[in-house]
């Protein structure tokens, strides 16, 4: 089983940060995120997960924890020096950075590492007039840049063979120039040259992450992607997931192991059921009503709410057909199948979107919780997990209870046998496209 962490401002439910042990005054200091990186690493997970958003929503920051975030390639290279195993994955939109630059980056990050970088790609959903994108590119553009810019960037870190850099001072040759490749790009978005300018990195490539479900998201991280970020509310939809990404992949001459599959996961541990359930209704309690509806409303493509009460279900004529949606589209596909099909309320949806974005909630005794991860990564849901604490403590209780009871199972390591985070993750080493 692999394990990632993916952590917010003192958690990531949207009431977590009023606790009085979520830290949220540390949030902006590098001594928290080194220390939380250090602690997962003790607790040997295969990646610390940094996420990110292009834009904060100032009228929702007054009364949650924004969406606060350290750049994360910067944040990702002073974790990397501060650890020496944990992999360090750092998200960057495809929608607003190029190709070049952000090949450049994330081997530079590769190299520091020591060969534990990867690279969460985003097309983005917000941010757009923080980066002058005029008009917006609909879903199908934004997903076609990407699949171009991944391409480019995967044809940069090939542009230098291993060994290329000869350094034979008695000659006074430094490089083999037949192995330095120039990869004349020209497509409807980029032209790029090449080659690099930062030799190949120790992992080959780093590891490419996507997360995206969508179809087109699917058939990307089919292509690209060496681990997927998805969100799944229960087995029979993870294993659908889970078979069709394997199938897509092998579609393009991939193996299954080439792609590990995490959904994310928020736990909320207790000393007994009933005391992990008094723990999640105690986080919603923190969080105000009015907002949390209007975060509700954005999943569910910016619909009116109004008049609806908080113990109502949603009146299926407000709902739009999921062509019609242009951001986060997979994840309006999940809410409005609860709203659908289950008939969830108001209240119920919001508490999903506040606790976890629309990802799985576990809420139990430790014990619970690993027979859970463990059923759903033994039936072919999972290849592991992205864990999402919803508040600080609940970080707590999975390395101190979670982890070891997976330990015991043999499910999960107790210590790390390779050094780069494509061993961890067991996913192959890429033959560079140039060598004989």
């Amino acid at each position: 089983m692999r394990l990632a962490l993916s952590a917010g401002v003192g958690g990531v439910h949207q009431g977590a940060w009023r606790r009085p042990d979520s830290r949220t005054e540390d949030w902006g200091t590098p001594e928290l995120i080194i220390s939380l990186a250090r602690e997962t690493e003790a607790a040997r997970f295969d990646a610390f997960f940094l996420s990110d958003v292009s834009s904060p929503n100032r009228a929702l920051t007054r009364v949650q924890a924004p969406y606060l975030y350290f750049e994360p390639l910067l944040a990702a290279v002073a974790i990397a020096r501060a650890t020496s195993r944990i992999g360090v994955i750092a998200t960057a939109s495809t929608t607003f950075h190029e190709p070049y630059n952000l090949a450049r980056q994330v081997a530079t990050l590769d190299h520091l590492s020591g060969g534990r970088a990867g690279w969460n790609a985003v097309t983005s959903s917000i941010g757009e007039q923080n980066f002058g994108r005029r008009p917006w590119p609909d879903h199908a553009g934004r997903y076609e840049r990407a699949a171009e810019f991944i391409d480019v960037v995967e044809q940069l870190w090939d542009s230098w063979e291993q060994d290329a850099l000869v350094h034979d001072r008695a000659s006074g040759v430094f490089a083999d120039i037949d192995k330095i490749h120039t990869i004349d790009h020209e497509g409807p978005h980029f032209a790029v040259a090449g080659p690099l300018n930062v030799r190949r990195t120790p992992q080959g490539r780093p590891v490419i992450v996507q997360a995206g479900s969508s179809p087109a998201g699917r058939d990307l991280a089919a292509r690209h992607a060496n681990m997927v970020f998805t969100a799944q509310q229960d087995l029979a939809e993870a294993q659908e997931f889970y078979r069709d990404l394997k199938a897509r992949a092998a579609s393009y001459g991939r193996p299954g192991t080439d792609i590990a599959i995490l959904p994310g996961v928020s736990p909320i541990i207790g000393d007994s059921a009933a005391d992990a359930k008094a723990i999640q209704e105690s986080l919603l309690d923190l969080v105000d009503e009015a907002t949390a509806t209007a975060r509700l409303a954005d999943q569910l493509g910016g619909i009116d709410l109004t008049g609806i009460g908080f113990n109502e279900p949603i009146p299926l004529e407000r709902l739009p057909a999921a062509a019609d949606v242009e951001r986060r589209r997979s994840r309006f596909q999940i809410f409005a199948d609860l709203a659908r099909n289950e008939r969830w309320t108001v209240r119920r949806l919001v508490g999903l979107e506040v606790a976890s974005y629309g990802h799985w909630r576990l809420v139990g005794t430790a014990e619970q919780v690993a027979d859970e991860l463990e059923r759903w990564f033994l039936a072919g849901g999972a290849d592991g997990f992205i864990v999402m604490p919803p508040y600080q403590d609940a970080l707590t209780r999975f390395f101190a209870r979670v982890v070891p009871i997976l330990q015991d199972r043999g499910v999960f390591r107790r210590e790390y046998t390779g050094r780069t985070l494509r061993d961890h993750l067991g996913v192959t080493y890429p033959q560079n496209r140039w060598a004989s």
